[in-house]
């Protein structure tokens, strides 16, 4: 089984901890193996999130992923397993035949962010910005898209999942929004019963182009119901 507990994407939801609880008790239960993956992890909000799937993992079940990627640069090309030894060591195998392995300059870059205690700081940066983002998004969806659109707040990461009532096309929405220079992704890439829900980011675009990008959207939308 493959799962994103924390801070899904695209829906950004944050699996509670009883729901973990009974999710690995189930996949012991039944002998099914778990990746969960939990790049997202450090990317809280509000408050640090329940503890990973792994730490409930006393059988060798899970494979545990992470990454530099989301946090500090996807240019590092880093991140990490943890599982058993015999999975490790046949993990670290295939990729030595596939790529001869990661950059010795990006582990090395790697290994000074984590141990100097660089990282932590950058991780509290990271969030206060994430926060900021988070709320202009929240604010404009609120004042431009409320008529149109529902959506759950974030407690972390980059995404707001946002259902577009069922009166609006939103492969239309993405078709307009993309002719305007506006990317969103529709829900149908991730799931067909999805295809009402659109994927926000607010990683990335400057706070002028979230508020000017959620307004357009809104205008779009607001034309086709006349």
């Amino acid at each position: 089984m493959y799962t994103n507990p924390t801070f899904h994407n695209p829906t950004g939801t944050l699996m509670r901890k009883k729901r973990r609880e009974e999710l690995i008790e189930y996949c012991v239960r039944e002998q099914l193996p778990v990746i969960e993956d939990d790049v997202y992890r450090d990317l809280w909000i509000d408050n640090p999130p329940p503890e990973p799937l792994k730490s409930k993992d006393h059988h060798g079940n899970v494979l545990y992923l992470g990454s530099l990627s989301k946090t500090l640069s996807p240019g590092l090309r880093i991140g990490w397993v943890v599982g058993p030894e015999s999975v490790i060591n046949r993990l670290a195998d295939l990729k030595m035949q596939s790529d001869y392995g990661s950059s010795t300059l990006s582990q090395l870059v790697a290994a000074e962010w984590l141990s100097s205690g660089l990282y932590d700081h950058h991780l509290e940066d990271v969030r206060e910005q994430l926060r900021n983002r988070r709320k202009v998004a929240i604010d404009s969806l609120n004042k431009y898209l409320s008529p149109y659109a529902t959506w759950e707040i974030p407690k972390g990461g980059f995404f707001i999942w946002v259902r577009i009532k069922s009166t609006f096309k939103v492969k239309r929405l993405f078709d307009k929004a993309l002719s305007s220079g506006i990317l969103v992704n529709p829900g149908r890439i991730y799931a067909e019963q999805s295809g009402q829900y659109i994927r926000l980011s607010y990683g990335y675009a400057s706070l002028d182009e979230l508020n000017e990008g959620i307004f357009q959207l809104s205008e779009i939308i607001k034309h086709q119901y006349k």
